[in-house]
């Protein structure tokens, strides 16, 4: 999380958080709107005010970017075909990727993340290795297979992957937590 970002949740809890307060006085009859009419018609008063107008102004361009992301998160990828258009959901790519990485790459720790790209898509992978694997090699592997396995099976033009090896495990470290899971599912999505 970037500092910024740090910094504008921190401020909005505050705001939200002594608006909750304001509200809760107010109904407890512990604060009167006779005093809070004299408190914001002074200079002081003013000043609050536009700064909560301020604060929660962008407090709603926050959420209209969160919402503007989450609607390009879940657009289908589209194309026109002969006869209209042809869309798929961004979860039957994930879904495909997966069974790529698991039965033709045997990957068996991973996630997959994609996100829209002008004309295409971008994924990006984060894997869980084991020492005796090289990785320039895996990494490589995955990038080449999945570029061409996902256009020539979607359509969707590959603009991008990126590979993070998030753990390189020993391997009897990877046979004990098999044991310990059981029957649990090892990919995340």
């Amino acid at each position: 999380m970037s500092a910024a970002t740090l910094l504008f949740y921190t401020v909005s809890c505050l705001f939200t958080g002594g608006l909750g307060v304001l509200f809760i006085l107010f109904g407890a009859r512990t604060l009167s709107f006779d005093k809070a009419e004299v408190f914001l018609t002074s200079a002081s008063g003013i000043a609050v005010l536009f700064l909560s107008g301020a604060c929660l102004t962008l407090l709603l361009g926050y959420f209209l970017f969160l919402i503007y992301r989450n609607r390009l998160a879940t657009a289908r990828f589209s194309q026109e075909g002969e006869r209209g258009k042809i869309e798929i959901s961004p979860y039957a790519v994930q879904e495909f990727i997966s069974g790529i990485l698991q039965e033709e790459l045997g990957i068996t720790r991973f996630r997959v993340r994609l996100q829209h790209k002008e004309d295409g898509i971008a994924i990006y992978v984060r894997i869980a290795l084991s020492p005796l694997e090289r990785v320039a090699e895996v990494g490589s592997r995955i990038q080449e297979t999945l570029t061409r396995r996902v256009m020539e099976r979607t359509g969707v033009e590959v603009r991008e992957v990126s590979v993070l090896v998030g753990k390189i495990r020993p391997h009897a470290q990877k046979l004990q937590e098999k044991d310990e899971e059981g029957d649990e599912s090892e990919n995340e999505l």
